[in-house]
């Protein structure tokens, strides 16, 4: 995990002298496991967000705003309860560990002034925010940890919080060099430089150990039994001093980027070598900027995908089901073909009744139908009469000629249904926002997809549309929706007759609106809308889409017709590559 002891320290840091003696104003809770306060200082207001996301933990000042919860959840209202309006004291980490203890001075029931601590645990899958007060009890914690969870350390409101055990790992901020030497020199031979110093001392990460190494030798990927003497002294001296100058605060935060990637993939608080020309180094102005980077999108993105996954699921099945009923529909219909050689059949066995006995299983006669009057061989049901026999090839025609016309209609309805559910699967592959995906769950609660899984409370407030993408190219105002029901309000609530209206032909994707003022709009104008709706559709990974756009009078939504299903005619259709980095230059912020 890239947010080492060091990083967390050199976090903790900056934290305090931007937030010491700030006081905290507000409180929000945009995740389960996340927190933000919102601190007003002297020097300005600042928003700290604590996450014990399991994938993602952090500690950090931001930039972001993330959307809220209607309602605030139950550790929310209780933080708001407690440390609501409280100055923070100081901002410190914990020994070496990735943990950091924020000091406040709050008021209690009484109006009493008392201190309280706000542990933030950076430990991965164990990560946790717990508030303690002044006695050292746990008032509460976003994450709860009973026996179930860990027989050695419990966290529930009450109990006397306790550090993590440390496995007997040592604190590297309070070694001298010949410690450090003594680590390395009684590892096993076996064992590598980074899994050895891991094991032994607290809160340093894989990548340091390597990067110790590779400055006194060279190299990174030894065994312990592959040091000299003189390895292990120089990989204990550079060691001592990357922890001296961790221990005083001098800090050098490095972003570490692969060649050709734009998005970090690791961060230090130390210069890196050990990747030669293969990584980008970039200094960063802080640690709290370097963690934003780091993390901001990539948290935003894994959210997103947690969040959507229940979905998607959800509707991948229902498609599955969809696509097997057109499959045994288009057999059926294959079937239904054979319903005149069943109506002929049953002429020819009326026609030669005389000649079947009861027990026969064949009748062999001439197929008057057939211009060469061939004979034909039937087959029988020996349990029944010549007559029953007729009647069951008769009823087989009548059937099949049934079957035929409803098969047909059925396999419209679930060709349309199966569109319908590909249309969501995209809107979900575009929801940048929580909001929505609450949309696209309202949405397929209303078409009754979805009823197990999502169910609306009785009374529950209705979710509000969001506002359709929109987006600035040549003066000309464009508008995207982002699933189906955006769609929906963006085509018959928004538009005007003399508005342009742009779809990807025959692939899932979103309407797209051109607002018309009083001229013909010109043609880069279509092109650039046409190239959002390409980008924001099923064909974004594609180089050429082919986009259709018409008056938004010549679109039409047919009685019944589910959310975002419209037909449109007198269209013509333009041919444009996907281009996300131009849609984001021009989307209004």
């Amino acid at each position: 995990m890239p947010l080492d002891a060091s990083a967390v320290r050199c976090a903790a840091y900056e934290i305090d002298k931007m937030l010491q003696g700030g006081r905290i104003e507000k409180i929000y809770q945009p995740e389960k496991d996340e927190i933000v306060l919102s601190v007003k200082t002297p020097s300005g207001n600042y928003r700290l967000v604590i996450s014990a996301n399991s994938a993602n933990p952090r500690l950090y000042i931001t930039t972001t705003v993330k959307e809220n919860p209607q309602e605030p959840p139950m550790f929310c209202m209780l933080m708001r309860k407690h440390i609501s309006s409280g100055r923070i004291l100081r901002v410190t980490s914990v020994d070496f560990e990735r943990i950091t203890d924020i000091e406040i001075e709050a008021r209690n029931e009484m109006g009493d002034s008392v201190k309280k601590h706000l542990f933030c645990e950076i430990m991965g899958k164990n990560s946790n925010i717990i508030l303690v007060n002044d006695e050292g009890k746990i008032v509460d914690s976003i994450k709860h940890v009973d026996l179930s969870v860990s027989r050695v350390r419990n966290v529930f409101p009450g109990l006397t919080y306790q550090l993590p055990p440390d496995n007997e790992r040592k604190n590297p901020l309070l070694l001298t060099k010949e410690d450090f030497y003594e680590i390395i020199a009684t590892s096993p031979e076996g064992r590598s430089i980074d899994k050895a110093l891991t094991a032994a001392l607290s809160g340093i990460s894989p990548l340091m150990a390597r990067e110790a190494l590779y400055c006194a030798t060279g190299k990174s990927g030894a065994l312990m039994g592959e040091l000299s003497h003189e390895d292990k002294e120089k990989c204990a001296l550079c060691l001592w001093e990357m922890f001296e100058k961790i221990k005083n605060y001098d800090f050098q935060v490095t972003i570490l980027y692969k060649k050709g990637e734009p998005k970090p993939f690791d961060f230090a608080v130390y210069p890196v070598t050990q990747y030669g020309d293969e990584v980008a180094l970039e200094p960063a102005e802080s640690m709290c900027h370097a963690l934003e980077m780091f993390y901001s999108k990539r948290d935003a993105a894994e959210r997103m995908r947690s969040r959507s996954y229940a979905l998607t699921k959800t509707v991948t099945l229902q498609l599955e089901r969809i696509r097997k009923k057109i499959s045994l529909l288009h057999t059926t219909l294959s079937e239904s073909e054979k319903k005149e050689e069943w109506r002929i059949a049953g002429d020819i066995v009326t026609a030669n009744l005389y000649m079947i006995n009861k027990g026969d299983k064949s009748l062999t006669a001439v197929n008057y139908y057939d211009e060469e009057l061939k004979e034909i061989t039937i087959a029988l049901d020996e349990k029944k009469s010549p007559g029953q026999n007729a009647q069951m090839y008769y009823k087989k025609y009548q059937k099949a000629k049934v079957a035929q016309v409803e098969a047909a209609k059925q396999i419209k309805k679930a060709n349309d249904e199966a569109e319908y559910l590909e249309s969501v699967l995209a809107g979900i592959e575009l929801a940048k926002t929580p909001s929505a995906l609450d949309e696209i769950k309202e949405e397929l609660v209303d078409a009754g997809i979805i009823k197990s899984t999502f169910t609306k409370k009785k009374g529950a407030k209705k979710v509000k549309i969001t506002p359709p993408e929109e987006y600035t190219y040549m003066d000309y105002t464009i508008y995207s929706g982002r699933n189906n029901i955006q769609n929906d309000y963006l085509t018959l609530k928004m538009s005007r007759a003399n508005d342009l209206w742009l779809h990807t032909k025959n692939i899932p994707g979103c309407h797209v609106l051109v607002k018309n003022k009083g001229e013909e709009i010109p043609k880069k104008v279509i092109e650039a809308a046409a190239v959002i709706a390409a980008t924001n559709s099923k064909g974004r990974a594609s180089s050429k889409v082919e986009v259709d756009y018409c008056p938004v009078s010549h679109v039409k939504k047919p009685n019944g017709a589910k959310a975002g299903m419209v037909i449109y005619e007198g269209y013509s259709t333009a041919v444009v590559t996907p281009d996300e980095d131009f849609c984001e230059s021009i989307q209004k912020k």
